[in-house]
């Protein structure tokens, strides 16, 4: 790990067993572990991990995603000692590769993109999105799992309850600087669409979610 300061930021509900595997797979690839723990059953207890993780407990139903995601953003942008800092966002169902975090970075830095995010779908080239525009679905943002440069301030629209707020971020991102999409950094997302499929209201939130979208934007995202 470098000498620059990182954090992740990983929300959570009632996923034990999958938020363990996804924080080791990341802790020793920062400095801080941020968990925002949504009423989870019984809470997050952040003592295995011997202070390298910190637990916000939320009481939030129904959820609001970006509000979480915003609410782990601001303590890991509290925390950093230094004016620039990295802050991976990961669910809980995501298990990241050693190194993903330093190369992530790395990648990051050496353009102007202020978000990068890794290519899941085996590409080889790196591209530097700078227009908000739709994009081949293959190269979208994995809202699941991607890297912030802390010191831009950029935040969640919490308008975009459980969808699409990661596009947004996406679409921002990119007007800002860049949005970089990186090969070769695939992490293993185990649960994809779980909490969707089995709380029906969140699915209406999906759909509520992407007009939100299309009225801000004048278009979808795909």
């Amino acid at each position: 790990m470098t000498g620059l300061h990182r954090a992740a930021v990983i929300p959570t509900r009632d996923r034990h067993d999958l938020l363990a595997d996804c924080i080791n797979s990341v802790a020793d690839q920062v400095d801080r572990v941020i968990v925002i723990d949504n009423e989870s059953d019984p809470p997050i207890d952040p003592e295995p991990w011997h202070g390298k993780v910190g637990v916000l407990h939320v009481a939030l139903d129904p959820p609001n995603i970006s509000m979480l995601w915003n609410l782990g953003l601001e303590i890991a942008a509290g925390a950093s000692p230094t004016d620039e800092w990295d802050v991976a966002v990961l669910n809980s169902d995501v298990v990241v590769p050693p190194g993903w975090v330093d190369a992530l970075s790395a990648a990051m830095r050496s353009t102007s993109a202020v978000l990068a995010y890794p290519d899941q779908c085996g590409g080889q080239q790196q591209i530097l999105h700078t227009k908000a525009e739709p994009i081949d679905l293959r190269q979208r943002i994995t809202g699941y799992a991607y890297m912030l440069r802390g010191e831009t301030g950029l935040r969640l629209d919490e308008s975009m309850a459980w969808w699409y707020s990661d596009d947004d971020l996406d679409w921002r991102a990119r007007i800002a600087g860049g949005s970089l999409l990186v090969p070769g950094l695939a992490v293993e997302h185990r649960a994809p669409n779980m909490s969707t499929d089995e709380r029906p209201e969140l699915q209406q939130q999906a759909g509520r979610d992407r007009q939100t979208f299309i009225t801000k934007w004048g278009k979808a995202p795909h």
